[in-house]
């Protein structure tokens, strides 16, 4: 995996389009998108002021409570209009590059499984941990996330200002994530830690922009099999759906665990159940029978025969589009990944533009769950004390923070819409034979958001119903 030299180049070079772009259009000094996301001086004079006063305490509630009135929970406002402005394009950026480096971490972490990474999610998460860090913990983190280094440790007006940057990462939210009534999407995160460590409520309330539901508990994490039962229940107690989270134990030296939870539920249009389940090779020599759908129309799509490999892109929603991309011609898998880097995506969505087909497509109707602890890639990112036990967290807490898991868990979906098979869905007339594409062994998945071509989820399916 290429190291942080990439990112670094990633933003040289959107710096010197968007520079050429203004030049273009006035002649206004350029502005980096990294100074709007950064403290102004009376952000900088409130923060001096806060810090001489007492910060304000509190101790999560027990995780056995019931009954009990969700404080931290996000207030629910008016979705405001979609719009990319320049500093949501360089988030938008920065979130691909590092998502990306994840994601080919887990590829190779787990080589034969199914992975599924939400993008956008992963990146919130270490945005959290930010918002909570310190010192060296904060320097590295701001590193890690892509941003430019201060150019002063003692100059506030220089430092990034992660609750800016957690506005705009919910701005980008309202736009990734469809209102379709074809769409269900769902955002949750969970905050543990131990019962005798109080909590910063500045810290907390910051946090309750990163999900749609957000919760906030004590656990006792020196009693590993109690807390691990104990977190399973208040999970399926709160998620929509009775999600396995892949926790089995917890590091009785912790103190804190953040858990972010995805729900996206999508429904291919005018498609339909095929009648019996069909052979899906989840290996050259293995198969397993599987409901698949059935759908025919106009595509956008590629048979690639120099890189030998299909790519189709099939819309959910005026928005939400899935990109599949399966090998042929005895291709595999496992060279598509390899192959890949953070700006292939926006490769094969241009090289759709201009491609359209009548296909007759069968796609296994889709069930994964994954759970992704990031501290398992964090070695293999070049950061392994990243969150270790020397990291500083005090701005979460006064008492020393302790970092255990850090889970990004994804429910995915993708069903029929119940269409009729008998011809009478409109579709155009065509002078040409349709082609016949079926995605019955391993494939790339990448979820997508139409207007701004940005991902929300990437990985590949080896098995169409991957339940941890």
């Amino acid at each position: 995996m290429k190291s942080f030299v990439l990112t670094m180049q990633f933003q040289h070079i959107m710096l010197f389009f968007t520079a050429l772009i203004g030049l273009s259009t006035c002649n206004r000094v350029y502005v980096h998108p990294f100074t709007l996301l950064t403290y102004n001086k009376s952000e900088c004079e409130k923060i001096q002021s806060e810090d001489q006063g007492a910060e304000k305490m509190f101790f999560p509630t027990a995780i056995e409570s019931n009954n009990v009135e969700e404080k931290y929970l996000r207030l629910q406002t008016i979705p405001e209009p979609c719009h990319f402005g320049i500093i949501e394009n360089y988030l938008t950026s920065l979130i691909s590059v590092l998502s990306f480096r994840a994601v080919a971490e887990w590829w190779k972490l787990q080589k034969t499984d199914s992975v599924l990474l939400p993008y956008t999610d992963f990146y919130r998460t270490m945005v959290s941990l930010y918002l909570g860090s310190s010192g060296n913990t904060s320097i590295s983190l701001h590193k890690f996330l892509g941003f430019p280094q201060p150019s002063s440790s003692t100059n506030c007006t220089s430092k990034l200002n992660g609750l800016k940057v957690m506005s705009n990462l919910k701005k980008i939210d309202n736009c990734l994530y469809s209102k379709d009534s074809n769409i269900n999407a769902l955002r949750t995160a969970f905050m543990f830690v131990s019962p005798n460590v109080p909590m910063s409520e500045k810290f907390v309330h910051g946090l309750t922009q990163t999900a749609d539901n957000f919760y906030v508990r004590a656990v006792d994490f020196k009693d590993s099999a109690k807390a691990v039962k104990s977190i399973n229940e208040f999970l399926n107690s709160k998620l929509p759906v009775n999600t396995e989270s892949g926790l089995t134990s917890i590091d009785v030296t912790s103190n804190f665990m953040y858990i972010s939870h995805v729900q996206f539920k999508g429904k291919v249009p005018q498609s339909f159940l095929i009648p019996n389940h069909q052979p899906f090779w989840t290996e050259p020599s293995k198969s397993v029978m599987v409901p698949m759908i059935s759908v025919s129309g106009i595509f956008q799509f590629i048979e690639d025969t120099k890189k030998n490999q299909f790519i189709i892109k099939i819309s959910l929603s005026d928005t939400d589009f899935l990109l599949l991309v399966q090998p042929i011609n005895g291709n595999t898998l496992e060279n598509i990944e390899s192959s890949m880097q953070w700006e292939t995506y926006g490769t094969w969505v241009n090289g759709l533009i201009t491609r359209y087909r009548y296909v007759n497509l069968s796609l296994p109707k889709l069930k994964i769950e994954r759970s992704y602890n990031s501290q398992d890639i964090l070695p293999s990112l070049n950061v392994p004390e990243l969150l270790g036990k020397n990291a500083d967290f005090s701005k979460m807490s006064k008492k020393p923070i302790k970092v255990g898991k850090v889970i990004n868990m994804v429910d995915f979906e993708l069903e029929e819409s119940g269409a009729v098979p008998n011809g009478e869905n409109d579709v155009p007339e065509i002078k040409e034979e349709p082609v016949e594409i079926k995605f019955n062994r391993p494939f790339i998945l990448a979820l997508c958001e139409g207007t701004t071509k940005s991902l929300l989820l990437l990985g590949r399916v080896v098995h169409p119903t991957d339940v941890i």
